[in-house]
């Protein structure tokens, strides 16, 4: 429970109760219990920001997630898979990145732009299969990259949006989940 809970603020960044709990389908009220608990012990601190409430994780908090990671990592033998995931991620990561970045400076519809977005959902599938067989938190990346991708047909800020789920702010999540499930650094990666 503390793996995913603190794992879910890590990744949401500033995030209610209820959305940390969703992230991974965990009980809402274990979830606050949990995060109630990891306050107390200086993991994660609750914080206002432009009227909204939310969790953020402290820099114990993750160095405690890093270290309960490390551990999953060990348990599931799956550092090698992790890692070579890593790398084939990084073959498309830096087409995405630029993807994106030519549709925040306002290129809208362009349609290389989204051949690029729809190539790296193709090619991410069968990697968060093959975690998602060891590691099963991975699971649901690809669907909800598909959703983006098909809520952009009528509105393109389900592309790059960062008040949604859009395919950005999903692949940036993708992004960090695996750099913080080996514990390197984003320049590292």
């Amino acid at each position: 429970m503390t793996l995913l809970t603190l794992h879910a603020v890590r990744l949401l960044g500033f995030a209610d109760t209820d959305a940390v709990a969703a992230r991974f389908s965990q009980d809402p009220g274990l979830v606050e219990s949990t995060l109630i608990d990891a306050g107390r012990t200086g993991l994660v601190t609750r914080s206002t920001f432009a009227g909204a409430s939310g969790w953020l994780l402290s820099s114990a908090g993750r160095a405690e997630n890093e270290r309960l990671l490390a551990q999953e990592l060990d348990q599931y033998r799956a550092r090698s898979l992790v890692l070579e995931v890593h790398d084939d991620f990084g073959e498309f990561n830096d087409g995405v990145v630029s993807a994106c970045g030519s549709l925040q400076l306002g290129v809208p519809k362009n349609p290389e732009a989204t051949d690029v977005l729809i190539g790296a959902l193709a090619a991410w599938r069968p990697l968060e299969a093959r975690l998602a067989r060891t590691l099963p938190r991975f699971e649901g990346y690809s669907d909800r990259l598909l959703r983006a991708l098909k809520e952009s047909a009528r509105d393109s800020s389900w592309l790059t949006g960062t008040d949604r789920d859009s395919f950005h702010r999903v692949w940036f999540e993708i992004h960090e989940d695996l750099i913080a499930t080996l514990g390197i650094q984003r320049a590292q990666s």
